[in-house]
């Protein structure tokens, strides 16, 4: 193929979009997962191949690059749910350095070996990637990475919350109820005639906590039917309530005004006059302006 700039390269088989195409699905999805789904984007190719092209463009920006300093390190899948690898990325280039065959310390030890001057090494909690890590790079600093590290606080929260969900949720409850309470009081003080509209802003209200909780329930991993029970709400209200993604407000359903209103004294005056001849009211109705 001739070269094409921006388009082809000399002697490509595929086009360079088409190239970081497959160069970014292997990248997020691995190789199985990946060629999945460039059969669904049309432009399909096998999992071996993605894998091959991932690392021939590993290789490619590595080659006559400085030394790194500062590397990520984190478990990938070459088939998710079956064969893990270990991915190291350059994290002050944002671009994926090498991807190891397992996960084993020995392996990421023997690459640490390998690529000398690493200073800094982002990684998860595993105590596999830290002894492969003492031992590959004894030298570097050991940090751990912004998501793992928010994702354990998280973790530990939760678990901690879930030890105290009843205390939680009733003093949660007793403080809704008393603000409630003394915020509909004082405006039945101030403004009686605007006390139904308090009591229906303090419904919402009631509402939006009830579905934050159930939110944070569906997020610790309970069912719809233990999230109902737990708030005391019907089951297929919290299905609705996730299905839209929000607690609906209970507005008061308002009927369609009658395009008949205007005209109701002439129709009660005729009617109380005998006439029930419908054809004719229509008739008197129309000269006086109605539509319908």
């Amino acid at each position: 193929v001739m070269p094409l700039e921006g388009i082809t390269v000399r002697h490509g088989r595929q086009t360079t979009r088409l190239a970081d195409l497959h160069y970014y699905i292997a990248h997020t999805l691995g190789g199985s997962a990946g060629a999945r789904m460039t059969v669904r984007l049309c432009c399909p190719i096998s999992a071996d191949t993605l894998v091959r092209r991932l690392l021939s463009r590993v290789q490619n920006t590595t080659k006559g690059t400085a030394l790194t300093r500062v590397v990520g390190v984190d478990d990938w899948a070459w088939r998710r749910g079956h064969h893990y690898g270990t991915i190291v990325v350059d994290l002050e280039k944002n671009d994926v350095i090498d991807l190891l065959p397992d996960r084993d310390a020995d392996t990421l030890a023997r690459w640490l070996q390998v690529h000398p001057g690493i200073e800094i090494i982002a990684r998860d909690r595993a105590g596999t990637y830290a002894d492969g890590c003492r031992r590959g790079a004894p030298s570097a600093l050991q940090v751990t990475d912004r998501w793992h590290l928010l994702k354990n606080l998280s973790d530990a929260f939760v678990s901690i919350l879930d030890r105290f969900t009843t205390t939680v949720r009733t003093l949660t409850r007793q403080m809704n109820v008393s603000t409630v309470v003394s915020k509909i009081s004082e405006t039945i003080r101030a403004h009686p005639e605007e006390a139904q509209a308090v009591v229906r802003s303090a419904s919402g209200e009631r509402r939006d906590i009830l579905f934050k909780e159930a939110l944070a329930l569906k997020a610790a991993g309970h069912s719809i039917q233990a999230i109902a029970t737990t708030i005391g709400v019907e089951r297929k209200t919290v299905r609705r309530w996730f299905q839209r993604g929000h607690a609906p407000p209970w507005k008061r359903t308002v009927p369609p005004r009658s395009i008949l209103v205007p005209y109701t004294a002439h129709l009660e005056k005729r009617w109380s006059e005998g006439c029930r001849n419908s054809r004719q009211l229509w008739r008197e109705l129309l000269e006086q302006g109605f539509a319908g």
